[in-house]
């Protein structure tokens, strides 16, 4: 067993290095600490992103700024594989935050109802960029596995959103919610 736990270590030895190198490049470029595995990162309009110290990242970040947008990630937070977050506005992740794998945070859409009602509807792709507002996670929030989080959503601080949920309006502080649309489990609504 000892044996084939050297011979892993000595396969992955070149990306673990890999990845070091490229996390002690970004952390001067940014000013923070980050661990990121840059196996299939994707990052647009970095330079609108704010990394609060000891970021981590799994496979897969997707970071995404465009127009106007900006980005703010606070200290502590704690990202799975594959996780996408884009911002055509504003989004912020507040302190100690965890993000499972699969999760979806934005703040747009492309275009809105009036671009389909039109006697000729563009393609989803060509539609204008649209923003009902900012994305606010407070401190400490934790979403699971493959939560989507609409625009205009502000989750409180210490609130859990349950696996597989999709998040459509306000999620107050202290409490758990899960489902599609989230509706709020814990404590139980009166």
């Amino acid at each position: 067993m000892a044996a084939l736990q050297t011979l892993v270590s000595l396969v992955t030895l070149p990306t673990r290095l890999w990845n070091r190198a490229l996390n002690m490049g970004f952390s001067a470029l940014c000013g923070s600490r980050v661990r990121i595995i840059w196996s299939g990162v994707k990052l647009i309009g970095i330079d609108r992103v704010r990394f609060g110290q000891n970021f981590i990242a799994g496979r897969g970040l997707w970071l995404e700024v465009i127009g106007d947008g900006c980005l703010t990630i606070g200290k502590g937070v704690n990202v799975s594989d594959w996780v996408h977050i884009a911002s055509f506005h504003e989004v912020m992740i507040g302190d100690g935050c965890l993000l499972g794998s699969k999760v979806l945070i934005t703040d747009h859409s492309h275009g809105s109802v009036a671009d389909i009602t039109v006697p000729a509807p563009l393609r989803p792709d060509a539609r204008a960029l649209h923003s009902k507002g900012p994305v606010i996670l407070e401190e400490n929030v934790w979403l699971g596995d493959a939560v989507v989080v609409l625009p205009a959503v502000r989750i409180g601080r210490n609130a859990i959103v349950g696996a597989n949920s999709v998040v459509t309006h306000d999620i107050p502080s202290n409490t758990v919610w899960a489902g599609c649309p989230a509706i709020q489990i814990w404590p139980t609504p009166v």
